[in-house]
């Protein structure tokens, strides 16, 4: 049996709502993410995976057909531009994923701004694990944290 697509309706949900559902995905995978990042220093596809299914549908809902053009734009510009901290090790491959699936669905401004905060607050961390240490750092840092700790910063700051 076929699904006639444009027989489909969505509810139409207010902006705000729409906004406090993405939040609250946003918080699942990143929450998620921070606990297998602790245990296994990996990000797991799957999480990935329904990170974008979420935005593709948040877009859908958004956008219409358009939404399937604007979800592979968000999800692909930062890849393109994290992708060169990968090369140099300064970024995990699931730190940038974190970022493409955040970006699908707060868009471009909310993932600068977490982006920034994130490196602010990964900097301090490591100048204090340096003193601490004398000038060494022996571990790898989980960067999906600061990835946390810098979206709680914008929710808080955004009220």
């Amino acid at each position: 049996m076929l699904c006639n697509f444009s027989q489909v309706e969505f509810i139409i949900l207010p902006e705000m709502e729409v906004r406090k559902i993405s939040t609250f995905l946003i918080w699942s995978i990143l929450t998620t993410g921070c606990l297998f990042d602790a245990r296994d220093y990996k990000i797991p596809n799957e999480l990935i995976i329904l990170g974008y299914i979420g935005g593709l549908l948040l877009n859908l809902h958004s956008y219409k057909i358009m939404g399937v053009a604007i979800f592979i734009t968000k999800a692909i510009w930062p890849i393109l531009l994290l992708s060169l901290l990968t090369v140099v090790r300064g970024l995990g491959a699931g730190d940038v994923k974190l970022f493409s699936v955040m970006s699908t669905m707060v868009g471009a401004a909310d993932l600068v701004t977490t982006f920034i905060y994130s490196v602010m607050i990964a900097g301090v961390i490591a100048i204090g694990l340096c003193i601490k240490n004398g000038h060494r750092v022996k571990r790898k840092l989980h960067y999906s944290y600061y990835i946390a700790a810098a979206f709680f910063l914008l929710q808080y700051k955004q009220g």
